[in-house]
């Protein structure tokens, strides 16, 4: 006999973090469903899990995300008392794909036709002219090589994030960005992603010190 399974709104996918953004799903940012402020941009070599390897390696690409919550992944739509999607109706489709019982579908489309910042700032948006020229000063590090880093390039780095910080406090301040706005057109600073590699960053003065464990 076949036993049919289907969602019991436990609510652990949800937890598990917001989904990634496929092409399908740029006419609910169109429409106004989603905003940037409700994404997050994970940039290319930034360290993801992939799930079809159950590895964590540097993202292959940029891709947006629905952004977490109360400062954990947990999707910022899931309403954990109600264990419900406060968006359903306009939830994207990797969400419609993913069946905890049954990962074919989601697996197949994970990775594939992601939604990149491009393709949602348009060109006469000034911040498409920002976010580019960010990409271009401050790409990320190699950060699967940073296991052991010398006190030379833990310095070399330090000063990397000092200057991406002073590019976005200048930024914020011309532009009138919210967090939520700068964490999408730049990205989560570099700072952020060396923490839990084992790097401990303190602050200091308008930026910060940082040093291996």
């Amino acid at each position: 006999m076949t036993h049919l399974k289907e969602c019991t709104q436990c609510g652990t996918c949800c937890e598990k973090g917001g989904p990634a953004l496929h092409h399908q799903d740029l006419p609910l940012i169109e429409k106004g469903s989603l905003s940037v402020e409700d994404l997050i941009t994970i940039r290319k070599g930034e360290l993801v899990h992939y799930p079809a390897t159950n590895t964590i390696k540097p993202a292959k690409t940029e891709f947006l995300k629905i952004k977490g919550t109360k400062g954990s992944w947990a999707c910022t739509f899931y309403n954990k008392t109600s264990r419900k999607c406060t968006r359903y109706d306009n939830r994207p489709l990797s969400c419609g794909a993913l069946k905890c019982w049954d990962t074919e579908e989601s697996l197949k489309l994970a990775g594939k036709n992601l939604v990149s910042r491009l393709d949602v700032v348009k060109e006469n948006d000034p911040m498409r002219e920002q976010l580019i020229a960010h990409e271009l000063l401050f790409p990320l590090p190699d950060l699967e090589a940073l296991s052991r880093p010398s006190k030379k390039r833990v310095k070399k780095l330090e000063q990397i994030c000092n200057k991406e910080i002073a590019h976005r406090i200048k930024a914020v301040g011309e532009f009138h960005l919210s967090v939520a706005q700068e964490v999408f057109y730049f990205g989560r600073p570099i700072f952020g992603l060396l923490a839990p590699l084992g790097f401990i960053v303190k602050e200091a003065g308008t930026g910060i010190k940082l040093r291996f464990r």
